[in-house]
């Protein structure tokens, strides 16, 4: 069951980075620890990665680690505003990658999102920039707007990506009930592979996962930030569903590219919301999942996209 307070709230861990935010994490475990990447925005509204520590057997007490990790390229069109949504990959000892999914220059109301790679050669002390960005290019219907949060998994020497796909604009469908007004963008779940973690193809020339529309309710045109298992003989995919609140909903696959939607567990998906007034009564997202022995541990983002911080629950069964 998820804890009545958040385990990391703003201004917890890195003020003043975290200071107004303090959300969509993702959680590793490394040398029999969790480290955690997660997004933090002052009060000037930058946006930095930030990075946490925690025992494995005490998963809801994080510690700060060290500095930004990294933050805003004043001077770039992509990532003027800075980086958000972070994925840690591990790739060997010392060579890390660290995904994320930059916010760049006004758009006329458009999503300004693309994703980028930094990259660090010691095991996550210092990081720098890959010079190349995005480095999904916007050249499918469905990620012509732009790319955002991934998950990225390493299975022998291929990359498999799983990536918010920011598709075309379109207006509300008659008798739909949006957050975001008339027009509203389509946004799925794409999928591309890789040698190197960084230079990137797309297999299939379609969504891996689209939103619903009518076809549960309340009416979904959103379907973001994956977090992918893989257990003995198939894959478990977590997804972020929009209508009018964000919910988490899970699908299954055997192969990773073909998707099917588990059982629905009403509107308010896997991990429902909080108790009225508390820090996730209005939506729970942005999960990342670990599994332990029997046991899944997730840690999730609050309201407002962090605002309010990020919580944590413990289940079992999930596969």
């Amino acid at each position: 069951m998820p804890h009545a307070e958040p385990v990391v709230a703003p201004g917890m861990l890195h003020p003043p980075f975290d200071e107004r935010r303090a959300g969509g994490c993702h959680v590793v475990e490394i040398d029999d620890a969790y480290r955690m990447v997660y997004w933090g925005t002052d009060g000037e509204g930058r946006h930095t990665i930030l990075q946490a520590g925690a025992a494995n057997d005490e998963p809801d007490r994080w510690r700060p680690l060290g500095t930004p990790l990294i933050g805003p390229q004043s001077q770039s069109k992509y990532n003027c505003a800075g980086p958000s949504f972070p994925f840690l990959l591990p790739v060997t000892d010392r060579d890390w990658l660290l995904y994320f999914c930059g916010w760049g220059r006004s758009r006329n109301g458009k999503l300004p999102n693309t994703t980028g790679v930094a990259i660090s050669e010691d095991a996550g002390c210092t990081w720098r920039y890959h010079t190349e960005h995005p480095i999904v290019a916007p050249d499918r219907l469905y990620d012509a707007e732009g790319s955002g949060s991934v998950w990225v998994m390493l299975e022998g020497d291929l990359f498999r990506m799983y990536y918010t796909s920011l598709g075309h604009y379109t207006a509300r469908p008659d008798g739909a009930e949006t957050g975001h007004g008339d027009t509203i963008p389509q946004i799925g779940i794409g999928y591309a592979e890789s040698r190197d973690g960084l230079s990137w193809e797309k297999p299939v020339d379609h969504l891996v996962v689209a939103p619903r529309g009518f076809g549960v309710e309340p009416f979904e045109y959103i379907c973001s930030k994956p977090c992918v298992v893989r257990l003995h003989d198939h894959y478990v995919m977590w997804v972020n569903t929009y209508g009018t609140a964000y919910r988490v909903h899970r699908l299954v696959s055997r192969d990773g590219i073909s998707w099917d939607w588990a059982q629905r567990i009403g509107p308010d998906g896997e991990l429902g919301i909080g108790a009225a007034g508390a820090f996730d009564d209005r939506q729970r997202s942005y999960p990342s999942v670990v599994r332990r022995g029997d046991q899944w541990r997730c840690w999730f983002t609050g309201n407002d996209f962090g605002v309010t911080g990020m919580g944590y629950s413990e289940g079992s069964g999930a596969g």
